[in-house]
C-alpha cells in the first residue's frame, strides 16, 4: 500500500522543493538582468545616428559602470583622439590659420580641412614654407599616437593640361603625396599613412565658380583605427 504522508512531512518536502527551485532560478534572474542591460545599451547606440564622441563615451562609461566600474579601452582610445583634435585646433588658432583651415569630426575620425591656397601655389604641388612649419607641428602630435592617417588631395573643376600635370588627377595626387612625404620626413611611420587624389570629383561644396577656392583643398583624416 502507498504510504500516506503526514502533514508535517508534506510541508517539509514542499519547502525543500521550493528552495531547490529558487536556487535553480537564481542564475536565470541574473542572466535576464544582464541581457536587459545589454539590450538597452545597444538600443542607445542604435539611436545615435552618427558617431558623437561625447555620447559614445557616455554610453561606454555607463556600460563599464554597470559591469563593475571599469573604463573600457575604447573610451581611452576616443579620449586620446579628442585630445589630438584639441591640440591641432590650438596650432591653427596660434598660427592664425582659422581662415584657411578647420578641424572637424565625422564617422571616420578627425578631419583637418585646408584650402589648397594654404598649402600650395596655384597649379603646383610644392608645399609652401610656412605650411611646412605647420605640418611639422602637427606631425609632433601625431607621432605620439598610433592612428592611421589618410591624406586626400582635391582640385576645383578647372581643367589643367601641362607637361607635369596632364590632368587634375596628377595634380591632386601629387599634392596628397607630398603632404604624406612631409609626414614621413618628420618621423611618422609610412605604414600608418596613405594618400589619394580625387581631382575635382569629390567637391566639399557645390561646384560653382564661387566655391572653387573652397573645393581646391587638402584633407588630412586621422582615422578611428589603430595601426
Amino acid at each position: 500500500m502507498k504510504k500516506m504522508l503526514s502533514d508535517s512531512e508534506y510541508i517539509a518536502i514542499k519547502e525543500e522543493g521550493q528552495e531547490e527551485s529558487a536556487e535553480e532560478m537564481g542564475w536565470l534572474i541574473t542572466y535576464g538582468d544582464m541581457m536587459t542591460l545589454l539590450l538597452t545599451f545597444f538600443i542607445l547606440l542604435f539611436s545615435i545616428s552618427s558617431v558623437d564622441s561625447e555620447k559614445y563615451r557616455f554610453a561606454m562609461k555607463a556600460l563599464g559602470d554597470a559591469l563593475g566600474g571599469t573604463m573600457p579601452e575604447e573610451i581611452e582610445f576616443e579620449e586620446k583622439l579628442d585630445q589630438v583634435k584639441i591640440e591641432i585646433e590650438k596650432i591653427i588658432t596660434d598660427e592664425n590659420l582659422s581662415r584657411d583651415m578647420e578641424i572637424t569630426s565625422d564617422t571616420r575620425g578627425i578631419v583637418l580641412y585646408a584650402r589648397g591656397g594654404a598649402f600650395f601655389k596655384s597649379g603646383d604641388t610644392r608645399i609652401l614654407e610656412d605650411t611646412k612649419i605647420f605640418l611639422r607641428k602637427v606631425s609632433s602630435i601625431l607621432k605620439e599616437t598610433t592612428y592611421k592617417i589618410v591624406i586626400e588631395g582635391h582640385t576645383d573643376d578647372i581643367p589643367i593640361n601641362t607637361e607635369r600635370f596632364p590632368s587634375n588627377w596628377e595634380l591632386s595626387s601629387g599634392r596628397a603625396g607630398n603632404v604624406l612625404r612631409s609626414f614621413i620626413e618628420e618621423g611618422i611611420s609610412p605604414a600608418r599613412l596613405s594618400a589619394v587624389g580625387y581631382a575635382q570629383y569629390k567637391p566639399r561644396f557645390p561646384p560653382t565658380p564661387e566655391n572653387r577656392a573652397k573645393n581646391r583643398r587638402v584633407e588630412i583624416i586621422i582615422l578611428r583605427e589603430r595601426f
